[in-house]
């Protein structure tokens, strides 16, 4: 009897075992039973995307319908989704959640899927294709307000502004995983795309990066903290230092590995942390982490006396006009303008479609002609703030073969800079620096612009204000 009841044990832990534990040998092959069925509920859910019966909607589209601080959106129309499984749990570090992204090369939109299961990697494995059936879903946030668009599966009792995860029983009637277990290969992308919401629930890759400060002894997490890390990362950009933060579970199996000294690169998923307040990079290996180099320094300052361009708009007041410059109303009615900023005592630009009525507002503010011919390197850097988002959007371009006559602004060839613009994340009383940004890769006569969209209607009217523009070079 005794040894009955330990053969009886012994057979409940090797359960146990395999229902928990993600398959290590990388063999994630559906079981044959299993397989013909998904295979044969894959195929009728293709046909009926061919036969044009449900639509397949990108990524990117499907985010659209939700506006971050909304409240949730049922889907009612047959509509499918399908992206590439980017996160794994199988190191503890995701719980509950899985993230895919549209491509497994070059992704432009990824997305968080809310799933009431555990070790989601035995199922829907990284690089995994997998299709949604979005009817009778939601999409909207798990925690109100952190600006992660979610799948989920129903509105959450105690709050409806929050949807909670689709539940194992409604798990096979939306959740269609194919065969096909793709490569993912990492997007390259500099510190500041990090704090882009565009691209958040990507994977993504940071180069010459190291963990800021004095690292020695600590631990990817704070022994103090009961359930997640941020930890502050560094990378060299021109002039001076971008960051970020990586972001780590307490129970996760690598929660105690020590930091890495040096510097180097790592692979992660953008995301934002549980309140919502920081875009943060989430592991899912300590693998994904290669810092053996030494870390990078960035050029110095002093070393670039030859200014180009500044401009703090002291001298201005009203619509903006500086000699040399172009306010230019492309749509709407809203027109870059001077204020003096309270916090600084100082005056600024500033634009915003707030009240205006407009259907749509783009208004560009553009410098005058930038010689960049009579120097080797240049960078530039501008400061931005803002009173209120709304999912308005300001951005810089660059380009030099615009004539500086305004009815040829939208015919010139305009290219995005990659700056670091004020978002949601940040204090709305503060101006956030750009970071410096190399144009040496430009010749000729250069033009900047600053390009601002949004329109009359309130989930898109925000305001933004622009200060201390400057390009160094030597």
């Amino acid at each position: 009897m005794k040894t009955n009841k330990i053969l009886l044990l012994f057979i409940v832990f090797i359960i146990c075992i395999s229902q928990y534990s993600c398959v290590e040998d990388g063999n994630f092959d559906i079981p044959q039973k299993k397989e013909d069925q998904e295979n044969y509920s894959l195929i009728l859910l293709k046909d009926s995307i061919d036969d044009n019966l449900i639509e397949l909607k990108s990524i990117s589209d499907l985010k659209s319908l939700y506006i971050s601080g909304s409240l949730p959106v049922k889907i009612t129309s047959n509509i499918v989704v399908k992206g590439y499984v980017v996160s794994s749990d199988k190191e503890g570090n995701y719980f509950k959640e899985f993230y895919m992204q549209d491509q497994a090369v070059n992704p432009t939109a990824g997305i968080k899927v809310a799933l009431n299961l555990n070790k989601i990697c035995n199922k829907y494995n990284f690089g995994r294709e997998v299709y949604i059936r979005l009817k009778n879903l939601y999409l909207g946030e798990t925690n109100f307000g952190d600006g992660i668009t979610t799948i989920g599966g129903k509105i959450k009792l105690t709050d409806n502004k929050e949807i909670e995860s689709i539940a194992i029983n409604k798990e096979k009637n939306h959740l269609y995983r194919s065969e096909i277990t793709e490569i993912i290969v990492p997007k390259v992308i500099t510190m500041v795309a990090v704090n882009n919401a565009a691209n958040i629930g990507m994977f993504v890759k940071i180069k010459d990066v190291f963990f800021s400060g004095y690292t020695k002894g600590k631990s990817y997490t704070d022994p103090t903290e009961d359930f997640d890390t941020k930890r502050k990362i560094e990378t060299c950009q021109g002039l001076g230092l971008v960051g970020s933060f990586l972001e780590t579970s307490s129970f996760s199996s690598f929660a105690n590995n020590s930091l890495p000294e040096g510097g180097g690169e790592l692979s992660a998923v953008i995301s934002k942390d549980f309140s919502g307040d920081f875009f943060v990079l989430v592991l899912n290996d300590i693998l994904d982490v290669n810092m053996n180099d030494d870390r990078c320094t960035p050029l110095s300052i002093s070393d670039f006396s030859t200014i180009l361009l500044d401009e703090d708009f002291e001298n201005t007041s009203g619509r903006i006009s500086i000699s040399g410059w172009t306010n230019y109303i492309e749509k709407g009615t809203k027109s870059w303008r001077s204020y003096i900023d309270a916090n600084s005592n100082s005056r600024a630009a500033r634009i915003g479609s707030f009240l205006s009525r407009n259907d749509s507002t783009i208004s560009w503010l553009i410098t005058k002609s930038i010689n960049l011919e009579t120097t080797n390197q240049e960078f530039l850097s501008f400061e931005t703030s803002s009173s209120f988002f709304d999912n308005s959007n300001l951005e810089v371009l660059i380009s030099t073969n615009w004539d500086g006559k305004e009815t040829n602004i939208t015919n010139a060839t305009w290219e995005t800079l990659p700056a670091r613009i004020v978002n949601e994340s940040d204090n709305h009383e503060n101006f956030v620096n750009s970071t410096f940004i190399d144009l040496s890769k430009y010749k000729g006569n250069a033009y900047i612009a600053f390009k601002y969209i949004g329109s009359g209607n309130e989930h898109y009217d925000g305001t933004y204000e622009l200060d201390n523009i400057i390009i160094r070079a030597k």
